[in-house]
């Protein structure tokens, strides 16, 4: 999948049906968003002029949402299964690891709010 010309709605929209009929989350190629991303960039880098212009910014639009949804499922699967899945690509862990990172500062500050500790804006340990 790492050749450009396979990111397509069709494609896209395969993906997203795919992803949303299991409940396991489904493998992707390694470097998926990277090509979303050129993709993207190179239609972006197109100039055209009515119709034409419409038709693009359609389906820059079309990939915008698709991949949106497609990693925002992918994103509350894995949240879900708390895992953190071989299968999910590099940016997602990536995510997934500055929520859980929330997640515990939160429950750090509940804590020290609740057990009544007055020194909760000092620098805590990183």
């Amino acid at each position: 999948m790492s050749d450009e010309n396979k990111i397509d709605i069709k494609y896209l929209q395969a993906l997203v049906l795919q992803e949303s009929e299991n409940d396991s989350i489904q493998e992707l190629d390694s470097d998926f968003y990277n090509s979303i991303s050129k993709f993207i960039g190179n239609l972006n880098s197109l100039e055209y002029e009515g119709v034409e212009a419409k038709i693009k910014k359609t389906l820059v639009d079309m990939v915008t949402e698709l991949t949106t949804f497609l990693l925002k499922m992918r994103l509350e699967k894995a949240s879900l299964d708390n895992s953190s899945s071989p299968i999910l690509l590099d940016v997602e862990k990536y995510i997934l690891n500055s929520q859980r990172e929330m997640e515990e500062r939160k429950e750090i500050i509940l804590s020290r709010i609740l057990s009544g500790k007055s020194k909760l804006l000092e620098p805590n340990d990183e």
